[in-house]
């Protein structure tokens, strides 16, 4: 199979300033993968790692 991991960052919303939406990452992020891998909400880069194991499997 195929692997074709993907990381998603989690991101907050926050109040608008000056009438502009704004965003702030949380140093979360969430890897899966079309064979089933979901990680859930996990550290950045504990995300990015396992996308990279993952794909070379």
């Amino acid at each position: 199979m195929q692997h074709k991991p993907n990381v998603q960052a989690e991101t907050r919303d926050l109040p608008p300033e000056n009438g502009w939406a704004r965003a702030e990452h949380t140093g979360q992020a969430r890897t899966t993968c079309p064979c089933g891998l979901d990680t859930g909400l996990i550290p950045t880069a504990q995300a990015c790692d396992t996308a990279r194991s993952h794909a070379q499997q």
